[in-house]
C-alpha cells in the first residue's frame, strides 16, 4: 500500500491530472477552422500529449517499483507550492510576469532547499529579468507587464 501513497506517486498523478485537463480544455475553445497546424492550440496539444505519455510512463514505473518508497515526508510543503502556483497563475496577468515571478521563486527556492540568500536572490530577480529581456524586448512577444511601469 505505500507503493500507492508516497510523494512520486502522488505528483505524478496531479501532474497527469493537470496534463488531462488542460488538454481537455484545449477543445472547449472556438477557433477559425484554417487547418489542424495553423491552430492556436496544434502545439500546445503536442506538448500536451507528450506531457501526458511521458507522466504514465512515470507513474506506471513509480506504482511498480519493487523497492518501498518513503512516505510522503513534507505535506505542508507540498500545500505550500500549490498555494503559490495558485497564487502566482491569479496575479501573473494583474501585476506583471517580472515581479510575480520573483516573489514566486523567492517562495519556492527555499521550500525546494536552496536556502542561501545570494542564490535565491539572484535567481529570483535573473531568470524572471532575462525571460522579460529575452521576450518583451528581443522578441517582441510580449509578457504581461507590470501596471507601474511598462519595461517589467
Amino acid at each position: 500500500m505505500s507503493r500507492l501513497l508516497n510523494e512520486r506517486v502522488l505528483v505524478l498523478f496531479v501532474l497527469l491530472l493537470a496534463a488531462l485537463a488542460l488538454y481537455a480544455s484545449s477543445f472547449l475553445g472556438s477557433y477559425s477552422d484554417v487547418g489542424s497546424a495553423h491552430s492556436p492550440v496544434f502545439f500546445p496539444r503536442i506538448i500536451l500529449t507528450i506531457w501526458i505519455g511521458l507522466t504514465l510512463i512515470a507513474l506506471v514505473q513509480a506504482v511498480t517499483d519493487a523497492a518501498e518508497a518513503p512516505p510522503i515526508s513534507g505535506l505542508w510543503r507540498l500545500l505550500l507550492l500549490v498555494a503559490a502556483v495558485l497564487i502566482y497563475t491569479n496575479l501573473v496577468t494583474r501585476v506583471g510576469f517580472f515581479l510575480t515571478s520573483a516573489v514566486f521563486s523567492t517562495v519556492c527556492l527555499p521550500v525546494f532547499g536552496v536556502r542561501h540568500p545570494l542564490v535565491v536572490i539572484a535567481y529570483a530577480l535573473a531568470v524572471p529579468g532575462a525571460l522579460v529581456l529575452l521576450f518583451n524586448h528581443t522578441l517582441g512577444m510580449p509578457l504581461p507587464v507590470s501596471p507601474f511601469t511598462h519595461y517589467f
